[in-house]
Parts: structure tokens; C-alpha cells; sequence
């Protein structure tokens, strides 16, 4: 590819190497499932789970909000990716961040545009759900307006940002029941904050590198923890977010299957510890990360599956 390439072509590899559409269909029809199906039983027990054009709006501006988050992300980082990844698409001009803002205006755009349009209460719940996720990219987007401290305390740059995913949940369970985020029952604040943890888990993983893998100026949870702190902690945050998914099962009364897919997980999750603590090398890390991205799909279509099975599933 070159400058001269035709735009569709250079927007279809930043997207395969920035935010690649199979990986992100796939969440996005797990997350919101998961996160829908349990709103409707929480708010609506013992009816059948159901897909309509709230499912279809709620889930393209999840899609939206995904991909609005990515481009605030690359206009946040764009110096030190410039610096450490220049062989990146966006870093070789091919796409710009003049590109990405537009991108990323009609994504935002799109979000108002599918909340307003479904209101089944008669009332703008989704609409608020939208506005108060983008409220909270703006302010991570500025970085909360004290970037410098951020940027010098790596732990609680990560965590600010992670917080975004229990309003993402929160979103969800508007269009899925037209209840503005506030009235969400507390069992599902609980699973909004597995979000939260799961996510993190992931942002954690990714960022385990081998000792001959660190980059110099570039921030790993292996230079903050050590090269085995960083995967040990990986372990307890999987046992906090597979207790609280637990929980919520218990609450729902879901069936012994559901615990033994959860065991199934973690022991994968496990399985690329000991991996990494046996082989410490640059394939064994990645796996760690490549794990940790499978929960985060598996759990959530575990839970949609299995409230799927307990209740049916209604189209229309």
C-alpha cells in the first residue's frame, strides 16, 4: 500500500491491524448478548430472552463506541506510537488522524442516531446511556485533565480508563429494557463491574513481555511488577471476575454446566501461567494475552447461552 492507494484499501488495513472486524463482531454479538439477556431476566423474569431492532441499534452503537474509543486512543498516543511503532499503518501516514476524526465524529454520530431512534418506554433512556459512555471518552480522551500525573503513574493511567466498561454495560441494559442506567437492579452493577475486571485482565496481559521483548520508553506491566508479578496478578484478577460472574449464576439459579465452563476458562487461563512461568520467552506472553481475549468472548456467550437455554429465545 502506498498514499496513492484507493482510501477503502488503506482504511480496510488499519482496520485489520487496529480494530479488525471479525474480532470485534464476535464481541460484539457476545457482549451484548450476555449483557441484554441478563437486563431483560433481571428487570422482566422468567420470559423468554428476545432479539428485535432495539438488539440491532444497541449493538451497532456498540460497535460505534468501540471504535470511537479506538480513535481517541490513537490521537492520545500518536507521539509515542510515531516514536516506538512507526511501522504501523497510521504512523506511515496511510491513514490519518485527520481520517480517524472524522471516522470517529460518524461513529459518534451514529450512536445518537441509533439511541434516539429506539426509545420503548417512551422515554430516552438508551439516549442517556449513549451520552454518558461519550461524556466519559471525552474525559479520557483529555486524559482527565491531568495527563502528566497519568502518564507517570502507569497502574492508575490503566484503571481511569478501564472504568469506562461498567458504563458501556450500563448502556446496554438501556436499550435492552428502555430503563435509564440508573435503574439497573444491583446484580447487574455487579456484572457491569465484571466488565470492568475482565477487561483489565486483558489490558494486563497484553502488556506481559519477555525480558528480551521490553522496549525502552514503552510502559509493560512486566517492568511495573517484574516479569512474573505481572502474570501472578493476571491469576488474581481472573479470580476476582470469575467470582463475580459465579455469583451472578448463583443468583439466577443456572445450571451446574455453567460453573464447569467457568472452571474450564480459568484452567486455560491457567494453563498460559505455567506456560509463561516454565518458557519465558516472546510466544509463551502472547499466549497469556491470547487467553485472556478468549474469556472475555467465552464467559459472555457462556452466560447469553445459558439464560438462552433456562428461558428461550424469541425473534422480532
Amino acid at each position: 500500500l502506498t498514499r496513492e492507494s484507493p482510501f477503502a484499501l488503506r482504511l480496510w488495513a488499519y482496520l485489520q491491524e487496529r480494530f479488525p472486524p471479525l474480532g470485534y463482531g464476535v464481541l460484539i454479538v457476545s457482549y451484548y448478548s450476555s449483557n441484554q439477556f441478563l437486563a431483560k431476566t433481571l428487570t422482566d423474569p422468567n420470559k423468554p430472552m428476545h432479539y428485535n431492532l432495539g438488539s440491532l441499534l444497541g449493538a451497532i452503537a456498540l460497535l460505534c463506541v468501540f471504535f470511537h474509543l479506538r480513535v481517541c486512543d490513537e490521537h492520545k498516543d500518536f507521539e509515542d506510537d510515531s516514536r516506538h511503532y512507526p511501522e504501523r499503518i497510521l504512523q506511515r501516514g496511510l491513514v490519518t488522524l485527520a481520517n480517524l476524526r472524522w471516522l470517529g465524529l460518524a461513529a459518534v454520530v451514529v450512536e445518537w442516531l441509533c439511541a434516539a431512534l429506539w426509545r420503548p418506554q417512551g422515554q430516552p433512556a438508551a439516549l442517556v446511556g449513549v451520552v454518558v459512555v461519550q461524556v466519559f471518552s471525552f474525559l479520557m480522551l483529555k486524559e482527565f485533565f491531568i495527563a502528566g500525573w497519568l502518564r507517570r503513574h502507569f497502574l492508575a493511567y490503566a484503571v481511569t480508563h478501564m472504568l469506562v466498561m461498567p458504563f458501556i454495560s450500563l448502556m446496554v441494559f438501556s436499550f435492552a429494557t428502555g430503563r435509564y442506567p440508573w435503574e439497573a437492579p444491583g446484580w447487574y452493577w455487579l456484572y457491569a463491574w465484571v466488565g470492568f475486571f475482565v477487561t483489565f485482565n486483558w489490558e494486563i496481559s497484553r502488556k506481559i513481555r519477555a525480558p528480551e521483548q521490553e522496549i525502552e520508553g514503552v510502559d509493560s506491566y512486566t517492568k511495573v511488577f517484574g516479569t512474573y508479578g505481572a502474570a501472578w496478578m493476571v491469576l488474581l484478577v481472573r479470580v476476582i471476575d470469575t467470582g463475580m460472574v459465579a455469583l451472578v449464576g448463583w443468583h439466577l439459579g443456572l445450571s451446574v454446566w455453567f460453573y464447569v465452563v467457568l472452571v474450564a476458562l480459568y484452567a486455560v487461563c491457567l494453563t498460559g501461567f505455567v506456560h509463561y512461568r516454565l518458557r519465558t520467552n516472546a510466544k509463551t506472553a502472547k499466549r497469556m494475552e491470547t487467553y485472556a481475549g478468549m474469556y472475555i468472548i467465552a464467559f459472555d456467550l457462556t452466560l447469553a447461552v445459558e439464560l438462552g437455554r433456562k428461558f428461550g429465545v424469541t425473534w422480532g
